[in-house]
């Protein structure tokens, strides 16, 4: 019996479909060539909808990335703009206030508690400088005089310095516990509590501030003053997002981050 020799071809066609082609003759390679094909077919079928679900995930993944984006920028700007009205409040430079915050959440004192306490000082100093009255007229009778501090002195200081030259004040003058709280309390409620912080100089509160800066948890002037611009940058990406109602491109991605990037310069 002679033997018959069937050779198949396979060539691409525009880079996706494959196609056999059937080399030879007779009816064992007309069956071949219709197998072969029907394969064929079926594979190009599986990899044209790899392809579209291939497309849909990278599309997904790029618009929910810079949603992500988005969205922790956003956080980060509204920390931002908090810690910048905290600290007007305080009378306290941002960064400084930052380090006082970190410290003083060691004693359950969150930064808004803070920024009151502050206030409250900056008030009590304010109210003796005008009246030469209200809750620190005590310490100007029977501390200041012993220690050699002014009304004069606290007048110049900020917020975190106040309490601080108030604190070694009283330090330096030898009150006891009961007297420290008495003339704290007078100043603030709840300053007692930061007086593990405040005592032999402020050592605890310097320290904990160091290490909260070490780790990156202080935004620096630089960083809040940018703020503002990352807010509008924000609204530009959320354009980009909205595209199809607002006529912008759909779909966020590379686009969206851009607009970002170029916001935060």
């Amino acid at each position: 019996m002679a033997e018959k020799k069937v050779s198949v071809r396979l060539s691409a066609t525009g880079g996706r479909q494959v196609r056999a082609e059937l080399e030879g003759v007779g009816e064992a390679g007309s069956r071949g060539l219709g197998r072969l094909s029907r394969e064929m077919e079926q594979a190009n079928a599986r990899m044209a909808a790899f392809a579209r679900r291939a497309r849909i995930a990278a599309t997904a993944a790029a618009t929910a990335l810079a949603a992500a984006v988005v969205s922790m920028t956003r956080s980060t700007v509204a920390a931002a703009n908090e810690i910048g009205q905290l600290s007007q409040v305080a009378n306290a430079n941002p960064e400084v206030f930052q380090r006082w915050s970190a410290a003083s959440a060691t004693v359950g004192i969150e930064q808004e508690k803070l920024a009151d306490i502050l206030k409250d000082v900056n008030d009590r100093v304010g109210d003796f400088l005008q009246t030469g009255g209200g809750p620190m007229a005590d310490f100007f009778e029977n501390i200041a005089p012993r220690v050699g501090v002014t009304a004069d002195q606290f007048a110049r200081l900020s917020g975190p310095e106040a309490l601080q030259l108030y604190v070694d004040s009283l330090q330096r003058a030898g009150v006891s516990q009961q007297e420290m709280t008495f003339y704290l309390e007078a100043m603030a409620s709840d300053a007692t509590r930061l007086i593990p912080l405040l005592q032999n100089g402020g050592a605890e509160m310097t320290r904990l501030g160091a290490k909260a800066k070490a780790l990156g948890a202080i935004l620096d002037a630089d960083a809040i003053a940018a703020m503002p611009r990352s807010e509008l940058a924000l609204v530009s990406v959320g354009q980009v997002f909205t595209g199809p109602r607002t006529g912008g491109r759909r779909g966020g991605g590379p686009g969206a981050c851009g607009q970002l990037e170029k916001g935060l310069r």
